[in-house]
């Protein structure tokens, strides 16, 4: 029994799936970075989901992908994937590509990490897929849309126009 226990100890787990959303408050020193560099803050977004414990090992930077980022005059928003290795970015669009369990690392005077909720989950889910679709058949990601002209992003062309439509959760 005793070395079941200690072959057990030392198989290392292997980190699930997931989406991570990063919100990046006016009250934060990083939302320069988050528009300037976005990648950069996958690595603090990683030591917060950490410190929450919504991770349990470690994650390097190299097993995670930046996919969007919608910057806001007040916010930014940056969604990344943890070990998504069947991530297909001629699949990316449909939603069926797009079921990922979520948590958002919050960056405002305080540092948070949460499970997000259904309604967001579903939110962030179904935003990824648009985007991948909105930016068209050879646009890589990470997609970016700024909002903080007050003009709406132009999509030139759209892999699916039918996708388009904006779904309010």
């Amino acid at each position: 029994m005793a070395c079941f226990k200690l072959s057990q100890a030392r198989v290392k787990m292997v980190q699930p799936r997931l989406r991570v959303l990063v919100i990046v408050s006016q009250r934060s020193s990083l939302l320069s970075k988050a528009r300037e560099s976005p990648q950069d803050l996958i690595s603090p977004a990683l030591r917060v989901l950490m410190k929450t414990q919504l991770i349990k090992e470690p994650v390097l930077v190299s097993q995670t992908r930046l996919l969007a980022v919608q910057n806001w005059r007040t916010r930014s928003f940056l969604v990344f994937d943890i070990a998504n290795a069947d991530y297909d970015v001629m699949l990316g669009h449909l939603p069926e590509h797009n079921q990922l369990p979520v948590v958002v690392a919050h960056f405002s005077k305080k540092k948070t990490g949460y499970m997000a909720n259904p309604v967001v989950s579903r939110r962030v889910n179904h935003d990824v897929g648009m985007l991948h679709n909105a930016n068209g058949f050879n646009a890589l990601p990470p997609f970016i849309e700024d909002h903080t002209s007050g003009k709406p992003p132009a999509y030139r062309s759209p892999r699916d126009i039918t996708m388009l439509k904006v779904i309010y959760i």
